[in-house]
């Protein structure tokens, strides 16, 4: 959109094509966990191949594997890998890191504001109240922060509900409402007005322009 500001445009220049990356890793893993499973319905069985994909995408995201079917391991994988709209990750980026120029994104490629309790991965926020033991959580690259961003959104418990609204709009195969799935973010930060700020963000500088880029 034309409106942007320079400082903007380069932002959505930088972080633009690693979301959709992302996604497209997202999307092929998906379709692979689609046809195990029809393979599966059929044959009863799965190679030694599928059966260590399933299990590596089980402890990635989290899902419980041990003395499960298959069938439901893969459909709870389901749930959780899928993409995220370009618009949000873009939206949620550009509020925590203040449009790629805070601290914490120049110097440690952490663009979402990730929390950390482990002195290895996190570095201590100039400001943090009395107490406070968190750390920010730092990258080697951007596109590493990208990548665990999605993560944490595909396998938090925090975002359960995020993950079922979408795939209720997945199973009818509707376009993802964004509005209703950053409602479904009002946990992420502290901040009452969290979801208000992520929508005021995707609708002022048009964000939503961006969700059919391939």
């Amino acid at each position: 959109p034309n409106n942007l500001s320079k400082k903007k445009k380069e932002f959505i220049n930088k972080i633009l094509p690693l979301i959709i990356n992302q996604n497209h890793k997202i999307l092929a893993q998906r379709q692979r966990l689609i046809e195990i499973k029809d393979f599966l319905n059929q044959n009863k069985t799965l190679n030694k191949v599928d059966q260590k994909f399933v299990k590596s995408l089980a402890s990635k995201y989290l899902v419980i594997n041990k003395n499960r079917h298959k069938i439901d391991v893969i459909n709870d994988l389901l749930i959780c890998i899928d993409i995220i709209p370009n618009s949000i990750v873009l939206a949620q980026a550009a509020n925590e890191s203040g449009w790629g120029s805070s601290r914490f994104a120049k110097e440690y490629n952490a663009f979402f504001g990730q929390y950390t309790y482990d002195d290895r991965i996190g570095v201590a926020p100039s400001r943090r109240d009395a107490g406070d033991k968190h750390l920010i959580k730092f990258f080697s690259s951007i596109d590493k922060s990208v990548e665990s961003y999605f993560i944490n959104i595909n396998s938090h418990f925090a975002y359960n509900e995020f993950r079922k609204i979408r795939k209720i709009f997945r199973d009818k195969n509707n376009s993802l409402n964004i509005n209703l799935l950053v409602n479904k973010l009002n946990v992420y930060a502290e901040d009452d007005n969290y979801v208000n700020t992520i929508n005021s963000i995707i609708k002022v500088n048009k964000l939503t322009k961006y969700d059919n880029i391939k």
